[in-house]
């Protein structure tokens, strides 16, 4: 069942505002992120807008973002694991070789705070945890949900 996203938090990732909503949906899962903040946080403004625009192609059957009110803009959202995949791409687009050991620049900038906010602003049981993990993005990831 859909829900619309609440803002949670704004925190800084890379020295730059992101603000983390609620999911858009009852199942447990992590919280959602405004994807034209994030992408700023780490590209020029021109390339944050145009990461935003793909955002609204990603997988066009299962409809992975929604949009939130995020002050006087609505803002398109996207799932954790979908966050985590655009700062791996910065980090790839930045020249930063992965090793199955270690992260990329981004990609733990945006993990490390979006462990924080969660843990401050939304807490879940183990078994929520566990449920999140496995299921990312809850139904907008898997069945089309809107």
């Amino acid at each position: 069942m859909t829900t619309p996203a609440k803002i949670l938090t704004r925190a800084e990732v890379n020295g730059k505002p992101v603000t983390f909503f609620s999911p858009p949906h009852s199942a447990p899962d992590f919280p959602w992120v405004d994807v034209e903040e994030l992408a700023a946080a780490f590209l020029e403004a021109d390339a944050a807008k145009r990461m935003t625009q793909h955002a609204h192609n990603f997988d066009r059957d299962n409809r992975p973002v929604t949009t939130a009110q995020n002050g006087d803009r609505i803002a398109t959202i996207v799932p954790h694991a979908l966050a985590q995949g655009l700062c791996g791409a910065v980090d790839e687009w930045s020249g930063f070789v992965s090793t199955d050991d270690e992260d990329g620049p981004a990609f733990v900038a945006y993990c490390r705070t979006a462990g924080k906010v969660a843990a401050d602003h939304w807490p879940l049981s183990i078994e929520q945890l566990i449920y999140a993990f496995n299921n990312p993005g809850g139904p907008f990831l898997k069945d089309g949900a809107q």
